[in-house]
């Protein structure tokens, strides 16, 4: 399972119980991070060779061009395929609690087919994550 660490900061949320929310705000526009019950769980990365893409480059492109090159959309509804919640954004916004900025580093899966068929072996079991 190849991984990938980004460096981000995160703050808390008023109101939410010490959760906190990770804007990765450093992200290249080929860049993607998929939340998973909005907690960041999966790094997405296109660039010119869609092969970088970890071999689910090419059957992304053609559901994007399908779906009006939505990728949220699209990542939702994979999610939603799969069982999970899935998006790109998270929904852990609000007003920030003040002085809680923090430096963080994230560990995220690099989103392959092979996670892909892994999660689809996963949840076929009836395991949950």
């Amino acid at each position: 399972m190849n991984k990938i660490k980004l460096d981000t900061e995160s703050y808390l949320i008023s109101g939410k119980n010490n959760e906190r929310f990770f804007p990765f705000l450093e992200l290249e526009l080929n860049e993607n991070v998929i939340y998973e019950n909005d907690i960041p769980k999966y790094y997405l990365s296109f660039s010119d060779d869609l092969k970088s893409a970890h071999g689910i480059g090419n059957w992304i492109m053609a559901d994007l061009e399908k779906n009006g090159h939505n990728l949220r959309d699209l990542i939702v509804e994979l999610g939603n395929k799969l069982n999970l919640n899935w998006d790109i954004f998270s929904s852990n916004v609000g007003n920030q609690v003040d002085d809680s900025y923090q430096t963080e580093q994230v560990e995220l899966e690099i989103l392959t087919d092979k996670t892909i068929e892994k999660i689809k072996r996963h949840y076929n079991k009836g395991y949950n994550s």
